[in-house]
C-alpha cells in the first residue's frame, strides 16, 4: 500500500514498467511481423514450386495428347480415303477428327511441304465458336520437314497466334504421302484454365533477342503483365512479383517462356489484416500489468517460434511430423492450414514419384526404375540376364482392332509376365517391349517357360488373338564396362537380330555392333554413292536352250566405293529400300542400263535391256511415267526393254500392281515376274497380271537333280508357264547336267556361273566375242542380286 502512496515512486515505476512494456512490444512485434513474412513468403514460394510441377504436368500432358491423336488421326483410315479426293470432303474428315479433341487447329500437309488443308477456329461477335479454312490453305508450310518429324508436339507462330502443333506422318505403306497436325492455342483462355489448375498467375511471352512480347496472361485486369514489367521478370530485376520462369520452347519469333507468378502485395496483405489486432493487443497489454504484457508478450512468441521451428523441418522435406501449436484460434488455424499443406505436398510426391518411375498403362516400372535397377545390381557385382521381350504383331493388332485391343494385349502380358513363377524382375518399356533381369541361368530352360507362361492365346472381344514372342538376351557379366545405356541397346540390338532371323530368342555378341557400325556407314554414305556415279554394273549372259546361243544379259549393280572397294548388293539394297532411296537406285540402274544399250547398238551388239522394278517402284507412278519418258526420249522399240518385277511386290499389294503392270504393257514393256516361287503368289493373281515371263528362283535351280520336289516344282512351273502362254527362265545354273535337265522340259533361257559370272561391261564384250555363243543378245538390268 505504501508503493501506491508513493506517487512519484509510483510514476517512475509505471513508466519504466510502460517503457519496458512498450518495448517488449515492440520487439515482439517487429519479430512477430518477419516471422509471418518468411512464413507467408515459404507458403508462396512453395505454391509457385507446387504450381510449377502442376504446369509443366499439363502442358506436357497436352503435348502428349497432342502426338498421341496426331498419330491415331494419321493412321484412320477414314482420312486416308479422301486423301485423293476433293479438299472440301479431306477437311470435312479433317473437322471431324479435330472436334474430338476440341483442338484450335487442324491442318494437313502434303509431301511437297504444300498446306493442303488447314482448318482454325474464331469467336464471331455472338461469342460463338466457329470453324474456318486457314489463310495458310495452298501455301507452303513455315516450317522444315524436320519440324514435322518430331514426336512431341511443338510451339509455332501461325497467323500470328502462338500454337502448341504436332504433326503424324500420313503413310500409304510405308511411303509417307503428307503429315496431318492439331493444335491448341496458347492465349488468355488457356492462361486463365492453368492458372485455375495452379492457384497462380500464369503469363506467356517471346523474347527475340532484343524485345519481349507478351502472349498472354492470367487475370490480365488486376495483373496486368506489361512488356517491361516482363522484361524485369525475365532478367531477375523486377521485386514487386515472386515468380518462376519455365522454358517452353523455340519458335521462328524467338523463345517462349511462361512465368507463374504472384504479386508481393498478397505477401503483405494477411499481415496487414493482422496489423490492428496486433496494435489493440499492445494497448490492452499495456492498460494491464507488466507483468501481464510480458505473459501475453510470450504467449504470442513462444507458439510462432515453435511454429517456425516446425516450419523448418518441413521446408526441409520432413512431411513426417503434424505442426502443432497451442495458443490463439488464429495460429491454430495457421497450423490446420500447415497440416493440410503438408499432406497435399505429400500427396503430389507420390503421384509424381509414381509416374516418373511406373508405366501408366500396366503400373509396372518403367525405364527410370529399370536404369536405377540394372545400376544397383553393376553395383552390387551380382551376375545377371538382361532380357528383352517384344510381342510380335503389336502393331498390326493395333491397326486392325485398335489400340484398345493393343492396350488389352499389353495388360494381359504383364499379367501373365507377373503371374509367372519365376524369380526376375519386369519393367514396361512402352508399347510391346519388356525388359526381365533375372539372375544368370540356363538360358534355353528360361525361354522356354516363359514361352510356355506367354503364348496361350488371349480373347478380345470374343476374337482369339494367338500370342508370340521374341527375346534378346544380354548377359551382363560379359560388358562390366558397359552403362545401362549401352546395355539397354544392346539388347535392342540383339532382340533386332531375333526378330530379322526370325528366332525365338537371340544372344548378344559384340560382333552384331561391328555389322550395325557397317551398315550405318553404308546408309550415311549410299545417297553419295548414287548422286557421284559410284555404281556400276556387272553383267550376266543367259542362254537360250533352244540355239544354245547367248540371247538374255542380265546386269547387276555394285557399289566401287572409293575407300572400301567393291561393295555387293546383299550390304546395301536392304538399306535402300529401309532408307527411302530404292526409287533414286532403280532410276540410276534404269538410266545406266539405257546408256549401256545405246553404246553396245552403236558399235552393233544389239543389246535389248531389261530392268529389274522394286515392290517401292511398284507402287509409286512416278517410276513407270520416268522410264516411258527415257523410251520416248530414246525412241526405243517395244522390244528394246524388258521390267522384271518381284513376286513379293505383286503379293503386298496385287491389285495396285495389276495398274502399274497393265500401264507399262500398254507402253510397250516386256514384263516378267523375278524370283518366282518364293512370294507365294496364287495363280488367281497370276493369271490377272500381263506379264510374258516367268522367272524360277535360283533356290529351286542350285540343287535340282539332289532334290526332287526341287524337280517337281520346276517341271510343274514350266509347265504352268507353257500353258499360259509364257516363257521360262532358270537362274542359278552352276553344272552340265542341270543344264541339260532344264533344256530337257522345255525350258527357254539358262542363266548361272557355269555358263558364266557376272561381268563388267568391257570384259563381256571381249568374251561375248571369243564365246561359243556369239549372238546378238537382249540384256536385263538388275537392281537387286
Amino acid at each position: 500500500m505504501r508503493l501506491f502512496k508513493v506517487r512519484s515512486l509510483q510514476s517512475k515505476i509505471l513508466i519504466l514498467f510502460l517503457f519496458l512494456l512498450l518495448l517488449v512490444q515492440l520487439v515482439s512485434f517487429y519479430f512477430t511481423y518477419h516471422t509471418n513474412v518468411k512464413l507467408e513468403s515459404t507458403q508462396l514460394n512453395n505454391r509457385l514450386s507446387n504450381a510449377s510441377n502442376i504446369f509443366e504436368t499439363q502442358f506436357n500432358n497436352r503435348r502428349y495428347y497432342l502426338s498421341a491423336f496426331a498419330e491415331t488421326a494419321a493412321k484412320d483410315y477414314g482420312l486416308k480415303s479422301v486423301l485423293d479426293e476433293d479438299t472440301k470432303s479431306f477437311l470435312v474428315a479433317l473437322n471431324n477428327h479435330r472436334k474430338r479433341i476440341d483442338s484450335d487447329l487442324a491442318m494437313a500437309i502434303n509431301s511437297e511441304g504444300i498446306v493442303f488443308a488447314q482448318l482454325v477456329t474464331y469467336t464471331n461477335d455472338d461469342g460463338i465458336v466457329k470453324v474456318r479454312v486457314g489463310k495458310g490453305q495452298g501455301e507452303p508450310f513455315s516450317q522444315p520437314t524436320s519440324f514435322l518429324q518430331q514426336e512431341t508436339a511443338q510451339l509455332v507462330f501461325i497467323d500470328d497466334l502462338l500454337y502448341q502443333l504436332s504433326f503424324a506422318p500420313i503413310k500409304s505403306g510405308s511411303r509417307i504421302v503428307g503429315w496431318v497436325g492439331f493444335g491448341y492455342l496458347i492465349n488468355n483462355a488457356l492462361a486463365n484454365e492453368l492458372a485455375t489448375l495452379t492457384d497462380v498467375n500464369i503469363g506467356f511471352a517471346s523474347f527475340d533477342g532484343k524485345h519481349y512480347q507478351v502472349i498472354a496472361s492470367s487475370d490480365e485486369d488486376n495483373y496486368p503483365i506489361k512488356a517491361d514489367v516482363f522484361k524485369r521478370i525475365i532478367a531477375n530485376t523486377e521485386h514487386q512479383y515472386l515468380y518462376n520462369r519455365i522454358e517452353l520452347g523455340n519458335t521462328d519469333n524467338g523463345y517462349i517462356s511462361a512465368v507463374l507468378f504472384e504479386s508481393r502485395a498478397d505477401l503483405l496483405k494477411s499481415i496487414d489484416i493482422q496489423w490492428p489486432r496486433l496494435v489493440l493487443l499492445v494497448f490492452i497489454t499495456v492498460l494491464l500489468s507488466t507483468f501481464g504484457a510480458i505473459a501475453i508478450a510470450r504467449g504470442i512468441t513462444r507458439p510462432i517460434k515453435s511454429l517456425i521451428s516446425q516450419v523448418k523441418s518441413i521446408s526441409k522435406g520432413n512431411y513426417d511430423g503434424i505442426v502443432n501449436v497451442s495458443g490463439s484460434r488464429e495460429l491454430k488455424q495457421l497450423s490446420n492450414e500447415f497440416n493440410d499443406m503438408t499432406k497435399a505436398i505429400i500427396s503430389r510426391e507420390q503421384t509424381i514419384s509414381f509416374q516418373a518411375f511406373h508405366d501408366q498403362l500396366t503400373h509396372l516400372p518403367n525405364r527410370n526404375a529399370l536404369v536405377t535397377a540394372i545400376e544397383k545390381r553393376q553395383t552390387s557385382k551380382h551376375d545377371f540376364l538382361i532380357v528383352q521381350l517384344s510381342i510380335l504383331r503389336a502393331e498390326e493388332i493395333a491397326e486392325t482392332l485398335g489400340y484398345q485391343a493393343s492396350d488389352y494385349v499389353i495388360n494381359e502380358v504383364a499379367n501373365r509376365i507377373e503371374n509367372t513363377q519365376h524369380d526376375f524382375d519386369c519393367y514396361h518399356l512402352g508399347n510391346e517391349n519388356f525388359i526381365l533381369l533375372i539372375e544368370n541361368q540356363n538360358i534355353d530352360v528360361l525361354i522356354d517357360t516363359l514361352q510356355s507362361a506367354l503364348t496361350m492365346q488371349c480373347q478380345f472381344q470374343n476374337i482369339h488373338l494367338h500370342l508370340q514372342f521374341t527375346f534378346g538376351v544380354v548377359i551382363a557379366s560379359q560388358h562390366p564396362n558397359c552403362s545401362v545405356a549401352e546395355l539397354l541397346q544392346k539388347s535392342n540390338v540383339a532382340i533386332q537380330r531375333a526378330k530379322n532371323n526370325k528366332k525365338a530368342f537371340q544372344i548378344y555378341d559384340p560382333i552384331f555392333d561391328q555389322n550395325a557400325i557397317e551398315r550405318l556407314f553404308l546408309t550415311n554414305n549410299l545417297r553419295t554413292a548414287i548422286e557421284q556415279d559410284q555404281l556400276t554394273l556387272f553383267f550376266q549372259p543367259k542362254l537360250s536352250l533352244k540355239t544354245m546361243e547367248i540371247s538374255h544379259v542380265e546386269a547387276l549393280v555394285r557399289w566401287q566405293h572409293p575407300e572400301k572397294g567393291l561393295i555387293p548388293p546383299d550390304s546395301f539394297i536392304g538399306i535402300a529400300e529401309k532408307t527411302g532411296q530404292m526409287d533414286a537406285l532403280t532410276r540410276w540402274v534404269t538410266n545406266a542400263a539405257i546408256n549401256q544399250y545405246l553404246a553396245w547398238q552403236s558399235n552393233g551388239i544389239h543389246i535389248n535391256i531389261a530392268i529389274n522394278i522394286s515392290a517401292e517402284n511398284i507402287l509409286d507412278k512416278s517410276y513407270p511415267d520416268y522410264v516411258i519418258s527415257l523410251k520416248q526420249q530414246h525412241q526405243l522399240t517395244d522390244c528394246a526393254i524388258t521390267l522384271e518385277v518381284t513376286e513379293d511386290a505383286v503379293v503386298d499389294d496385287p491389285e495396285k500392281a495389276t495398274e502399274v503392270l497393265n500401264y507399262l504393257n500398254q507402253s510397250g514393256f516386256k514384263l516378267s515376274i523375278d524370283d518366282y516361287g518364293t512370294g507365294y503368289s496364287s495363280l488367281a493373281q497370276l493369271k490377272q497380271l500381263p506379264v510374258q515371263e516367268l522367272k524360277i528362283d535360283r533356290s529351286f535351280v542350285q540343287h535340282l537333280l539332289d532334290n526332287e520336289n526341287d524337280q517337281i516344282i520346276v517341271k510343274s512351273t514350266i509347265e504352268l508357264a507353257h500353258n499360259m502362254g509364257l516363257s521360262v527362265v532358270a537362274e542359278g545354273i552352276e553344272d552340265e547336267a542341270t543344264l541339260l535337265f532344264l533344256q530337257s522340259q522345255g525350258c527357254e533361257l539358262a542363266q548361272g556361273y557355269f555358263i558364266s559370272k557376272p561381268l563388267p561391261a568391257h570384259e563381256f564384250e571381249a568374251w561375248l566375242s571369243q564365246s561359243n555363243y556369239k549372238k546378238q543378245t537382249k540384256t536385263h538390268a538388275k537392281v537387286l542380286d
